[in-house]
């Protein structure tokens, strides 16, 4: 018998198709999804977002560690409990829920930008340049990549909009103002190097990748980037903005397609 708790709940959506039929320009973005921030997002019409994930992070990895210490009290022999079974399911419903949320969220405001094309980086370019037992942990366990990117071109795809998987690497580590991949250094959400360039390491990483990968994108203004923050319903825009330090790029390079 199944506990109603535990039963997956569905609500009917009425979907106006006539606004999904196809972009409204032709426009791109790029998605640098990382370990840190869930989807840092750069569009040729010089928009840039900011889904955090840390909270979400926390909360998924404090559950693991309760599913841990009950495991550690189980009879020898016994791998499992209908309580630490629990825990599972309601750490994946958590962390589905966001992402499902953030998917659809993202695709809104992309196909409202114009976009049709989306590039999202390769997870293996990832951990072959930055690999640690931290950050595996996020991209395989909490960010379900595999899962997320499906989730991505799924949403897309009933907007008319293509994703398309690409090679991101050194992205994260390339100086939009220099081009050198040495000289930086990434710490948190920073990215700086020794020319001078200061700026929010996954913005930075999602418009070097936009560049790199798009025929279409051209010099335009960069607008401040926007936040957004998991309430555990939706995904709003943070009242805490991005502090300038992580805002601020050189002027040189303040557009997308530019160097």
């Amino acid at each position: 018998m199944t506990n109603a708790t535990d039963s997956e709940p569905f609500q009917p959506v009425t979907i106006d198709s006539s606004r999904l039929a196809s972009p409204l320009a032709d426009e791109t973005a790029a998605l640098d999804v990382g370990a840190n921030n869930i989807v840092a997002a750069t569009t040729s019409t010089g928009k840039q977002l900011l889904y955090g994930g840390r909270d979400l992070f926390d909360r998924f990895r404090e559950t693991t560690r309760e599913i841990a210490r009950l495991q550690s009290k189980l009879h020898e022999g016994r791998y499992s409990s209908n309580r630490i079974r629990r825990l599972y399911r309601r750490r994946t419903k958590r962390r589905d829920h966001a992402q499902d949320a953030l998917a659809r969220d993202l695709m809104e405001r992309l196909h409202a930008e114009g976009v049709s094309t989306v590039y999202v980086g390769a997870l293996t370019d990832v951990l072959e340049a930055s690999w640690s037992v931290r950050a595996n942990a996020k991209t395989h366990n909490f960010w379900a990549f595999r899962r997320f990117v499906d989730r991505l071109a799924c949403t897309a795809e009933e907007f008319g909009i293509t994703v398309e998987v690409r090679s991101e690497a050194w992205t994260s580590r390339e100086c939009p103002n220099c081009g050198s991949t040495d000289r930086t250094t990434r710490h948190k959400d920073t990215l700086t190097c020794e020319c001078g360039f200061d700026g929010h390491a996954d913005l930075t990483a999602s418009e070097t990748f936009l560049r790199r990968h798009s025929d279409t994108a051209v010099s335009r203004p960069m607008a401040r980037p926007v936040r957004f923050e998991w309430d555990d319903h939706e995904w709003s825009e943070s009242p805490r903005s991005l502090r300038p330090k992580e805002a601020r790029t050189n002027p040189q390079v303040a557009s997308v397609g530019g160097r």
